[in-house]
């Protein structure tokens, strides 16, 4: 190394020049001066001082300029003067105007607001409803009947959800079950939802009547109270019911008991399409998402399910069955539809 070192100091600068192109930059084994080429043509002024770095600096910006209206500091407050709100503009001489008893801090809106007459004043109180901006006498009059306050905006009503959700039921519930149980061709679609008259024995009748029932496709129960006990009849109808399609049991208070005995008489079911098992009173768990999801191994016709599975395994298994059975769906349609135009 002491070798090297000798050798480079007695190079010519144009020696050492042409030995720094010849060093390969990009080689990373390399030290990283020997890969760094010096571009500096300044000679050294000797070791680093800051206080003389900071005159270097502060003389240097003191001769560069920023922009061409740059203009040295000369100790003058600029931008608005600030005022204390609260304090009163006194009105001018003569004419009295609405305005300036009003202070809002602000010195241009506060101008504005001293030029404004007692008429514009009362105008603009009557159009936005700001009674408190108008004057005493446009007031008596007012309350004299002799204003006359524009509208402005008309109010559109409008019926929130709840509202309409609210709507009382007048289905007639002893009528819709003798109905139901003498398999009416008339009654295709029972709707129940939120019926304050529905009873558990009403549930059961109808609950029964579907496993002899052959016209009734939809059949609406939310928030009826619908227990396990009506699930468990439930289940046994459709294990030999063929017409209904729809079925509806939310908001209700079946258990994971409940559900498995509605899976268990699914599993042969060959009409139902969609069930709906929303916001029951307690959760459903696991075990009874996972039987859910053995059901449609098995069932090839439910193609929608009203729930939202807290379990990630079952509910992908239940996306990918459902998205089999819609497709399907989709096969038959197409297969019948060429069959008619044949």
């Amino acid at each position: 190394m002491d070798d090297v070192d000798a050798a480079l100091e007695g190079l010519t600068e144009s020696e050492l020049a042409e030995l720094n192109e010849i060093v390969d930059p990009e080689n990373e084994l390399g030290p990283t001066g020997e890969r760094q080429q010096s571009t500096t043509t300044k000679k050294p002024t000797g070791a680093y001082d800051r206080s003389k770095l900071m005159e270097h600096m502060k003389l240097e910006a003191s001769q560069s300029l920023v922009g061409k209206d740059w203009v040295a500091f000369d100790g003058k407050k600029k931008g608005k003067v600030f005022r204390e709100a609260g304090k009163v503009i006194k009105p001018s001489a003569g004419k009295k105007q609405a305005g300036a008893s009003l202070s809002t801090g602000d010195l241009e809106l506060d101008a504005l607001l001293s030029q404004v007459t007692d008429n514009d004043m009362d105008e603009l109180a009557d159009m936005v409803g700001a009674y408190g901006l108008s004057s005493q006498s446009a007031a008596q009059a007012r309350d004299a009947g002799e204003v006359c306050r524009p509208i402005v905006k008309a109010a559109v009503p409008v019926v929130r959800k709840d509202e309409m959700d609210s709507v009382p039921q007048t289905t007639d519930v002893e009528e819709s079950i003798r109905l139901l149980c003498s398999d009416s061709a008339s009654l295709h679609k029972l709707n129940l939802n939120n019926h304050e008259e529905v009873t558990s024995a009403h549930l059961h009748d109808m609950c029964r009547a579907l496993l002899t029932n052959k016209h009734l496709t939809h059949l609406q129960l939310v928030n009826t109270g619908v227990r396990d006990e009506h699930a468990k009849i439930l289940a046994d109808s459709l294990d030999y019911n063929r017409s209904l399609k729809v079925l509806n049991l939310e908001s209700n208070r079946i258990t994971g008991e409940g559900v498995k005995l509605l899976v268990a008489g699914l599993k042969e079911n060959t009409t139902l399409e969609e069930l709906r098992l929303n916001n029951q009173l307690s959760q459903i768990g696991s075990q009874a998402e996972s039987e859910l999801a053995d059901m449609l191994e098995h069932n090839r016709t439910l193609r929608k399910i009203g729930y939202s599975f807290k379990c990630a395994g079952p509910r992908a298994r239940i996306d990918r069955l459902l998205l089999r059975n819609n497709d399907l769906a989709r096969q038959e349609r197409l297969s019948n539809t060429q069959v008619s135009y044949s």
